[in-house]
């Protein structure tokens, strides 16, 4: 259903967002970077805070385009990515497409106005390319949430709470970025009081994030269709367990938190733990992904034996109640859509 590639686009494609809209935020808000001729007239800025900012946005286009080479390389085909510009429709897979190759562009440009010295580019138009990055950045971040959300026939993604999820993963991720870039510079004064501040901020959408991921597993249980059923077992006790307790939960959510919250007060010790805490929360955003679809990928039931009261009812498939499609799964009858109609197929046993 979905490749391993895939789940890289999902991971790298919510990422590479999460920085670019970090970076661009972070130079709107507080870097302020001159461009244009008014860079020369200031001097080239070498500045910690600037070179951080700088040093974000090229990560984060990396990982945008490396994402979207891993969705193509998914597709198998490349006509079928061409298809979604040459002959467009409405439709959620063409407005992410669309999405990300704006916000690419945008992140190309942003990239290239702090390393090249371009005089003719002024501050404005710089501005008004932040503000796309950031409204096409936040429309990615959700979209890798939707593109799960809405793949028909497994129940488990279906949910509303899975884009949000996804949402403050890619956030997360993106700050994680940020401060795997400060890991490379010297940084003064404003570049570590900036990096506190954004410290605070993610451990603000970790405990989101975290909170997020309980109500979603909590309506999930509460949930009586068999998809869902065995995609939490999957997601508990099954193949994807480790990622999502040791990779998710552990790395992703508890260990970043708790480092984010007792950060030495020394500069390089500061910027040592937040690059620790980056690794973590990367990691933990992989493992969110691929666990989560690793326990949506539907696999055949195993049928237990009929019982001999229903023997009668059934045809010679043994997968017919007078009519119903149906089959048994620890002691507990569903139909083929997956909701519990033990009640029902009991009614019609002893009808």
């Amino acid at each position: 259903m979905l490749g391993e590639l895939a789940v890289f686009y999902l991971f790298l494609g919510g990422a590479g967002a999460g920085a670019v809209v970090v970076c661009a935020l972070l130079d709107l808000i507080v870097v302020k970077e001159s461009f244009g001729n008014s860079l020369y007239e200031a001097g080239l800025s070498g500045a910690p805070l600037s070179r951080m900012v700088s040093y974000g946005m090229l990560v984060g286009l990396l990982c945008l385009v490396v994402g979207a080479l891993s969705l193509l390389f998914d597709l198998g085909r490349i006509d079928r990515a061409i298809t979604l510009f040459t002959s467009p429709s409405v439709s959620l897979l063409t407005l992410g497409a669309f999405a990300l190759v704006v916000l690419a562009a945008c992140a190309a440009f942003l990239t290239i106005v702090r390393f090249v010295y371009l005089p003719e580019v002024a501050r404005s138009l710089v501005f008004a390319v932040e503000i796309a990055a950031v409204v096409f950045g936040l429309v990615v971040m959700v979209y890798t949430g939707l593109l799960l959300q809405g793949t028909g026939g497994v129940a488990f993604w279906n949910s509303p709470l899975l884009p949000v999820l996804f949402l403050l993963s890619s956030a997360s991720s993106g700050a994680a970025l940020v401060f795997a870039a400060a890991f490379f510079v010297e940084a003064d004064g404003r570049a570590m009081h900036v990096l506190h501040l954004l410290t605070r901020v993610d451990a603000v959408v970790i405990g989101c994030e975290a909170l997020c991921a309980l109500v979603f597993v909590l309506l999930a249980n509460a949930s009586d269709h068999l998809g869902v059923v065995e995609s939490l077992r999957t997601l508990f006790q099954g193949e994807a367990s480790l990622a999502w307790w040791a990779g998710f939960a552990l790395c992703g959510l508890v260990a970043p938190l708790a480092i984010e919250l007792a950060l030495p007060r020394s500069s390089s010790g500061q910027r040592a733990g937040l690059a620790l805490a980056a690794v973590l929360v990367l990691v933990g955003a992989f493992c969110l992904r691929w666990s989560l679809v690793e326990a949506g990928v539907h696999r055949a039931p195993v049928l237990e034996e009929v019982p001999a009261t229903t023997a009668p009812f059934l045809n010679e498939a043994g997968s017919q109640v007078r009519g119903i499609d149906l089959f048994v799964l620890d002691g507990t009858t569903y139909d083929f859509d997956g909701h519990d109609i033990t009640k029902t197929a009991r009614m019609i046993e002893t009808a």
